[in-house]
């Protein structure tokens, strides 16, 4: 993980696992972890270890985590 991720910068923006798989968008914060939310009718949230970030680039948030292995950390 990048240590150098300023926080309040990843608010709001897309989250994207390693195969391209949509985690949705940064909703929350957490001391370990991030959760995102992708959805307008059926909305599914994700608890993501900030242990998994790859890098943030700015506009898009990358996990280490491809779509089946998201699964184990979705909320609903």
């Amino acid at each position: 993980m990048n240590q150098n991720i300023r926080w309040e910068d990843v608010l709001k923006k897309e989250a994207i696992g390693i195969d391209k798989c949509d985690l949705g968008k940064v909703q929350e914060i957490k001391d370990e972890t991030i959760i995102t939310e992708k959805g307008v009718i059926s909305k599914k949230r994700y608890l993501l270890p900030k242990k998994l970030i790859d890098k943030f680039n700015g506009n898009i948030l990358y996990f280490k985590i491809m779509k089946a292995e998201a699964k184990q950390f979705r909320q609903n």
